[in-house]
Order: C-alpha cells, then sequence, then structure tokens
C-alpha cells in the first residue's frame, strides 16, 4: 500500500511540475528596469524569453510617463494571464550650467551660486566649491564649482576670482538716453533706470531735476548722482526734449528692439482667436476699436481685462462721413469713446484715423481737413498713433504666406516699430498667420510694449 501511495505521490508530482512549466511566462531581462527622462519605452524589449505565449497575442498596458520622474509599471496580459514589470524613470542626467568669473575685494567672502549661471536640470540643485576658498591674497584664483542635483548627478566646472585691494571704481547706470516728450506729458524719471556695482549689491542714486520744466518747449538736462557704500560716485547726464504737443514724439534710441503692437477695426469674431494666441505668448497689444459690429463689443471689455490697451478708431469707420468735416469726425470719435467707456469704465484719449494721418481719401471730401484734425484732437486731449510697419493685410494681401513674407520685410532693419494688423471680420488669415509673425518677432530680439503717455507717436507726414 505504501508503494502505491508512494508511486502515485511521484506521478501527481510530477503531473503539476509539468502542468507548471506548459503555463505561460515571460522572463524580464531585470526584476525592474531603471530608464532616464524622456528616454523611449520599449515594452518588448524588457522581455528576455517567452514560455508558452504567441507574442502576437500579448497586449501591452503601459502606464509609463517618461516625461516625470517616478515609479511606473507595464502590464502585459495574454489570455486570462497578466504579468507586470516595475519601471524606474530617473534622472541620471548631470545638470548644465554656466560660470561667471567675478572681482572681489581682499577678504571678502563669495557665495559660489554668485559664480553660476543659467543652471538647467529636472531636480533642484544645490551649487557649492569643491573646497573652502580664502581670498586673502591680491591675484586671481582659479576655483572649482560643484552643481549637483537632488538624484546626486553632479557637474564641476571651473571660474576665476580676481582679488582687488580696494575697490575704486563708481556704480554704472543704464536706461537713461535722451527722452523726448510733447508738451505736457508725465514723465517717471526712474522708469528703465538700472544701477549696478562690481561690490555694493544695494548702491544707490538719486535724481536732480531742477532745471526740468516738462511744461516749457526745451531741452533739459537732469543729473543722476550715483554712489556706493565705498565712496565711489559719479553724476551722469540725461537730457529731456520738450516739443510741442503737435511734434512727433520720437523713438528712444536706445539699442533696445521695441514692438507696440496694433490692432485695427475690430471687435470682430476674430478678435477673441487672436487674444487667446496673445495669451499664449503673454504680450499685450493695442486695439484701435470701431462700432461696426455691435454685438462683439464685449471682447472689448475682455481684452482690457486682460492688460491690453483700448485706442479709438472710429464708430462708423466710414471714410466719406467722417472727414466730410470736423463735425461728423468728432461726432463719430465721441460716439466710439462712449462705447469704450460702457465696456472699460475708462475715457480713453490714444486714437487712430482711419486710414492714418497720412491718408489722401479724405481729400475727395474735403481739402485740408487732415491739417485740421490732427491738431484739433491734440487740442481735446487726445493723441494720435500712426504706425511704421504692417503685414500687408489692409492693402490686399490675403494669403497667409503673403501676410508672414510682408511682415517680415517690414520688421528688417528697424529698431522700434508700431506694427499694424487688422482684426476685423474679414481678416481671418492674419489669425493664422500672427503666431509666425510673433515668432519672428522674438526671434529677431523684439520685445513688446503697449502704447502709453510716453510711446513714440509714430506720426506720418499730413498730406492733406
Amino acid at each position: 500500500m505504501k508503494k502505491v501511495f508512494f508511486s502515485l505521490s511521484v506521478f501527481f508530482g510530477l503531473l503539476l511540475i509539468y502542468l507548471l512549466s506548459q503555463q505561460p511566462r515571460i522572463h524580464f531581462i531585470q526584476d525592474e528596469v531603471h530608464l532616464s527622462l524622456y528616454a523611449t519605452i520599449e515594452p518588448y524589449d524588457y522581455i528576455e524569453s517567452l514560455s508558452h505565449i504567441d507574442i502576437e497575442e500579448l497586449i501591452i498596458d503601459n502606464q509609463v510617463n517618461n516625461q516625470e520622474l517616478g515609479e511606473y509599471m507595464i502590464y502585459y496580459q495574454y489570455h486570462q494571464y497578466t504579468f507586470s514589470l516595475k519601471i524606474y524613470i530617473d534622472d541620471i542626467v548631470s545638470p548644465e550650467f554656466e560660470t561667471i568669473d567675478q572681482v572681489i575685494l581682499r577678504n571678502e567672502t563669495l557665495d559660489p551660486y554668485d559664480l553660476v549661471k543659467q543652471i538647467q536640470d529636472e531636480s533642484a540643485t544645490t551649487v557649492y566649491f569643491k573646497e573652502d576658498y580664502i581670498f586673502n591674497e591680491i591675484k586671481t584664483y582659479e576655483v572649482h564649482i560643484i552643481v549637483e542635483d537632488a538624484y546626486h548627478n553632479k557637474t564641476e566646472k571651473t571660474a576665476y576670482v580676481k582679488v582687488e585691494e580696494s575697490d575704486t571704481n563708481p556704480p554704472t547706470l543704464s536706461g537713461i538716453s535722451k527722452l523726448t516728450l510733447l508738451l505736457g506729458d508725465e514723465i517717471d524719471l526712474n522708469d528703465g533706470v538700472t544701477i549696478q556695482d562690481d561690490h555694493d549689491d544695494h548702491p544707490t542714486y538719486t535724481i536732480d531735476d531742477a532745471m526740468l520744466n516738462l511744461k516749457q518747449i526745451g531741452e533739459y538736462s537732469v543729473y543722476y548722482h550715483v554712489l556706493d557704500k565705498y565712496g565711489n560716485e559719479e553724476t551722469y547726464t540725461r537730457t529731456i526734449e520738450i516739443l510741442s504737443p503737435y511734434d512727433n514724439r520720437e523713438a528712444t534710441k536706445d539699442g533696445i528692439k521695441t514692438c507696440y503692437l496694433t490692432f485695427d477695426d475690430g471687435p470682430s469674431s476674430n478678435t477673441k482667436e487672436i487674444l487667446d494666441i496673445l495669451d499664449e505668448y503673454n504680450i499685450k497689444a493695442t486695439f484701435f476699436v470701431t462700432g461696426t459690429a455691435p454685438d462683439y463689443f464685449n471682447c472689448i471689455k475682455e481684452a482690457y481685462a486682460k492688460g491690453h490697451v483700448i485706442g479709438l478708431h472710429s464708430y462708423s469707420h466710414d471714410y466719406e462721413y467722417i472727414y466730410t468735416s470736423v463735425r461728423n469726425y468728432l461726432n463719430d470719435l465721441n460716439k466710439i469713446k462712449e462705447v469704450v467707456y460702457a465696456q472699460t469704465g475708462i475715457y480713453t484719449k490714444y486714437i487712430r484715423f482711419p486710414g492714418g494721418s497720412s491718408n489722401l481719401v479724405s481729400k475727395k471730401y474735403n481739402v485740408g481737413i487732415m491739417h485740421v484734425l490732427t491738431k484739433k484732437v491734440i487740442d481735446l486731449g487726445y493723441q494720435y498713433y500712426d504706425w511704421t510697419s504692417i503685414n500687408g493685410d489692409g492693402e490686399g494681401i490675403k494669403t497667409v504666406d503673403g501676410l508672414v513674407d510682408k511682415a517680415l520685410e517690414e520688421m528688417d532693419g528697424k529698431e522700434d516699430i508700431m506694427f499694424l494688423m487688422h482684426d476685423s471680420g474679414t481678416q481671418d488669415n492674419t489669425v493664422i498667420a500672427l503666431p509666425d509673425i510673433l515668432d519672428e518677432l522674438i526671434e529677431r530680439g523684439y520685445t513688446f510694449k503697449t502704447i502709453d503717455d510716453t510711446s513714440p507717436t509714430f506720426h506720418h507726414s499730413v498730406q492733406n
């Protein structure tokens, strides 16, 4: 009996082993796989061998997000069997950064963070010296800086620290180029001014504007006196020119490329799409609006709420009506001014003449009216703005490629530009072309500003 029992046990044991050996199995190359950020996920590559599995019937459920550090799973489903493999997305890439050489005074301490810039890594980083440095000699030290990320990946680079006996250099001041204002303009003399010093983190400056008279036409000098904690000082002179209110406020030639992006003839069905594009680029523009599409007046309110500037173009945009008489023009202007007030709660004083101040269409209806209007609106407290660059959507260019090509041609070689485009309901292709135009402006180094009380006016020559 014992022999029979033993034989049966052996038989069933062998049968069980056989049955188990016939079950589907996946043998992975590793129990867990470690990959770097953004690595391509190849679920089949992690399989070393298959047992009793038809690979064509294998279903893969890949739950790995290769763009975010973490622990993930890949599930392999074969009929009623499920196999899993753990995947770790690790940061195995060392930080990238650039070094900055510094000049300090003898026995000063130096923060290693002051010697690095543009650190790039997927996790938090720390910066430290490879060894302790005491800057007690008048010489140039070669120092080794290490940037280490949260996953202990390190990059070491060399920088140079020049040690001087004493500071004899005064702070430097930038942003004080000549400024052209019109009579009655207001100005913040601190706006755009930057002070820097080699050894003082908090140098100061004071402004002497005793000679400046914003209510008198002329050229004036404003003095900026700079001082650091070591007593080094210097005085910089800035020229402020005050012109007649009827003159053109010139762009500042300061080497900074500035684009004033403007849209005429809206609001319309296209305005909302343009606002969405500008949101994506975090760019603010100026919209010279009309009253031709009352159903879209809410876009004026939306644009203003988003930080864009609203200007007045006209209510009717009817050249024959507005340019027949000064009375007609002002009545039309007042009408759109009230529309803007109803949407924004402000009375804007920025305007653009339909056709610009240089238009000749007005001559058909009233000879000389533009000479009158360009002065009349200023007497009434407005300021008008023309343009320097266009995308051609108001000149008959209709294709997207044509609009982009015209825009590129118009921005070429100009430091400061006021760009005219249109957001009327017929300008669908302007919406399509806008991202390419913005990309090119950014690529060429332009910063973006909206119109304010000190913006260049870019006045055209009045021809009627």
